[in-house]
């Protein structure tokens, strides 16, 4: 490249950083718009509700929330990247909607469809079985499961079903896995004797832990708290053992070619919502944990969760 070509590609940098830079210190001017990719009344729904109530508190903006959903919230997500990549259109989302695409042959974009802001939550997965089996425990678990490849079943939602096969993977063992549409579903199988174990989230296992079920383990990112590992007689975590785990976030995104300097700002706004004591109050009465994660760790932790979704989704699908 010739001298003056040099010098002018450096001035077209440096005037693209500034202006990026000048946007951002401006940033928000108008009114947000933030898509739940989910029908209302959905834990999204709620969540983004409860964030606009305090948006113009901390922002000095509005948000406008916007139920999109179908097509395993990849709908909403679509009318994302259909706008400006501006910060002006958010989402907040789940795995549901990464799992719909890793899984779909003809799927319409990637998973790397996103530049995510933040996480605001997240769920632990947790494996149970019946109290009267002869796998009490994980290690009974896992030695019956290498005698026998293939023998125990394990019921579950997509979501649930990934952190558990990663556990198996990283144990060796083979098990039968049943996909279920919900949770509810797999419960009332498992309850009925139809499958051996079922992977739920803590607070279904709570409801279910010492009377109908025991816990086996935690086989997300996340340790339980003190208080939760108790009362499920303390399961031992999957990330402990040195297994490969994931996160299942409720994540914050925004369109892909958005401006890190925008991403940095909208994220500790993010940050400055989940502070404000009318949100804590809302969340905690909803039964959700705020667990917040800046865009710098969300980012890798999401690539992650779409590689761990990637690898287990084989196993699952028998595809």
């Amino acid at each position: 490249m010739k001298p003056i070509m040099k010098l002018m590609a450096a001035a077209t940098l440096g005037l693209s950083a500034l202006t990026s830079t000048a946007i951002a210190e401006d940033y928000p001017d108008k009114t947000i718009t933030w898509i739940a990719p989910f029908s209302a009344g959905g834990g999204a729904d709620r969540w983004s509700r409860t964030l606009s109530s305090v948006a113009f508190d901390v922002m000095d903006q509005a948000m406008r929330v916007r139920n999109i959903p179908g097509a395993s919230a990849t709908v909403g997500w679509g009318e994302m990247l259909k706008q400006p990549a501006d910060g002006y259109t958010v989402m907040l989302s789940s795995p549901t909607p990464i799992i719909a695409l890793v899984t779909e042959p003809n799927a319409p974009f990637g998973p790397d469809e996103a530049k995510i802001v933040a996480f605001i939550s997240a769920f632990r997965g947790i494996i149970l079985v019946k109290p009267e089996t002869e796998w009490s425990d994980w290690d009974s678990f896992v030695a019956y499961a290498k005698a026998n490849p293939g023998k125990i079943s394990l019921g579950s939602t997509f979501s649930e079903m990934v952190g558990a096969q990663l556990a198996f993977d990283s144990e060796g063992i083979d098990v039968n896995l049943i996909p279920y549409d919900s949770t509810s579903d797999s419960v009332t199988d498992f309850l009925g004797g139809h499958v051996d174990a079922i992977g739920v989230t803590e607070s279904t296992a709570l409801n279910m832990v010492p009377e109908e079920a025991l816990a086996l383990i935690n086989v997300t990112t996340l340790p339980l708290s003190e208080e939760v590992a108790a009362k499920l007689g303390n399961p031992p975590h999957a990330a402990a053992l040195g297994y490969e785990t994931i996160n299942f976030p409720r994540w914050v995104g925004v369109h892909p070619d958005t401006s890190d300097e925008i991403v940095e700002k909208l994220s500790a706004h993010v940050g400055a919502m989940l502070e404000q004591e009318s949100v804590q109050t809302i969340t905690g009465k909803m039964g959700e944990e705020i667990i917040f994660v800046p865009w710098q760790e969300a980012q890798p932790q999401y690539e992650a969760l779409v590689a761990g979704i990637r690898k287990a989704a084989p196993a699952i699908t028998g595809k």
